[in-house]
């Protein structure tokens, strides 16, 4: 009996190494993996490099969506996003929610005349609430005569051979009980054997909803809500990503990441180094950053004292 409790605690204690060996299988840095053949088709997600404010690219060949559209003043950022990924129109504007930080930069667009196919919201038309944005711009799409779209939880958009499903607390009746951030729209996108999680900025009284109901195994997650507060721990262990990225600064987000690292998700990044590139052919993600010359040397800072003590 002693020798079966003593072999029962060595296999209790090698699980969690075990489960953070298979953490890293799918999501490599720029060097640590072959690049992909030249013919493979890409899924790719361009990262803007705001501070505190999200929006991002996804492209999969003639395929393109904004997955919200950042600040308005900072729309410089977002259009030279779209130059260097080479489009001149967008199948799609999804906005997770109608935060100034997420949807104002599409007043850009529409000031510039940027085409736009559908745009995606997951809000009531008639939706207010302390700095949101809502009505204002769906007016202003309205009247440029772009197409809007109502998405409900667990609807798709159809993008090609990638699936994307939107998860949100589902429950109508919430929507008088919880913020705007914690009824945000959640976008996971799969490619093959790969997969994200965009998670808008969801907070503690959604997190452990969405994790009861859904399923939302991610090789890469963005973390919720710029970084700000520390996720539920049945939401993270749901996700359990490999990758994590936050549309934040590093100095903002001190006591998340030392949460991260206790859990054991030691990769990570930051809007605020560079923008950020993730690819996919559908059986592995490789990531690059492009690191400003001016922050290089407070990243190599940062990961020598933050995280290799």
């Amino acid at each position: 009996m002693k020798k079966c409790l003593c072999f029962l605690m060595a296999i209790l204690l090698l699980i969690p190494a075990c489960a953070m060996a298979g953490r890293h299988e799918k999501v490599f840095l720029e060097g640590e993996t072959d690049p992909f053949p030249e013919d493979a088709v890409l899924l790719t997600l361009r990262v803007c490099p705001q501070m505190g404010a999200d929006s991002m690219l996804l492209t999969l060949g003639e395929h393109s969506m904004l997955v919200d559209a950042g600040l308005y003043e900072h729309y410089d950022l977002v259009r030279k996003m779209l130059d260097e990924a080479g489009l001149t129109e967008l199948e799609y504007v999804y906005n997770s929610h109608p935060h100034e930080d997420h949807i104002g930069g599409v007043k850009g667009l529409l000031e510039e005349g940027f085409p736009i196919g559908t745009f995606f919201t997951v809000f009531p038309h008639d939706y207010t609430s302390a700095a949101v944005q809502q009505a204002g711009v769906l007016h202003a799409l309205e009247r440029a005569h772009v197409p809007i779209a109502d998405l409900k939880t667990e609807d798709t958009i159809p993008f090609g051979d990638a699936q994307i499903v939107m998860y949100r607390v589902p429950d109508p009746c919430i929507l008088s009980t919880m913020d705007c951030n914690d009824l945000s729209g959640m976008l996971l996108i799969t490619y093959g054997e790969c997969s994200v999680l965009l998670t808008g900025d969801v907070e503690l009284l959604s997190q452990p909803k969405l994790a009861e109901r859904y399923d939302l195994k991610a090789d890469i997650m963005k973390y919720p809500h710029h970084g700000i507060g520390r996720p539920h721990r049945d939401f993270l262990q749901n996700a359990d990503p490999e990758y994590i990225f936050i549309t934040n600064g590093s100095m903002d987000t001190q006591d998340e990441q030392m949460y991260l690292r206790k859990k054991g998700y030691d990769r990570l990044t930051f809007t605020t180094w560079g923008p950020i590139t993730m690819q996919t052919d559908g059986t592995k993600w490789i990531v690059t950053q492009e690191i400003y010359p001016s922050k290089r040397e407070y990243v190599n800072y940062f990961w020598k004292h933050f995280w290799d003590d």
